[in-house]
Order: C-alpha cells, then sequence, then structure tokens
C-alpha cells in the first residue's frame, strides 16, 4: 500500500518524486511476489501516465496488448 510521496519543497518538479515512484514499483515488480495499492494520488497519477506499471496494481484488469 503507497499512502503517501514526499519531496522536500526545494526539490518538486525536478524529478524527485517521479525517480521515488519508478524505483518503488520497479521493485515491486523486481520481486513478483505482490500488488500495489495505491492511495497516494501522486502514485496514482504516476502510474497513469506510465501505463507499463498498471498491471502492479491490484485489482487491475490483465493487459490484453499484444507485444
Amino acid at each position: 500500500m503507497f499512502t503517501h510521496t514526499e519531496v522536500d519543497p526545494k526539490f518538486e518538479g525536478k524529478g524527485v518524486g517521479g525517480a521515488l515512484a519508478r524505483f518503488a514499483l520497479d521493485d515491486v515488480r523486481d520481486q513478483a511476489t505482490r500488488k500495489v495499492l495505491p492511495i497516494c494520488p501522486f502514485i496514482k497519477a504516476w502510474i497513469d501516465r506510465h501505463a507499463e506499471y498498471i498491471p502492479l496494481v491490484y485489482g487491475a484488469r490483465p493487459s490484453t496488448a499484444k507485444d
């Protein structure tokens, strides 16, 4: 469960939050044992903008896209 993401205001808009999101979600994907419940609005919006992470979300429908 990702409940809150916070970045020091002096680093906002510099990609720090995105780097944190990517690292955390890549870690979940690499472990392949859990799903993500994005309660944090930032994490939810970030996943929405990076569709390759949607399969990690708890309750997400499996992708029907062909590779």
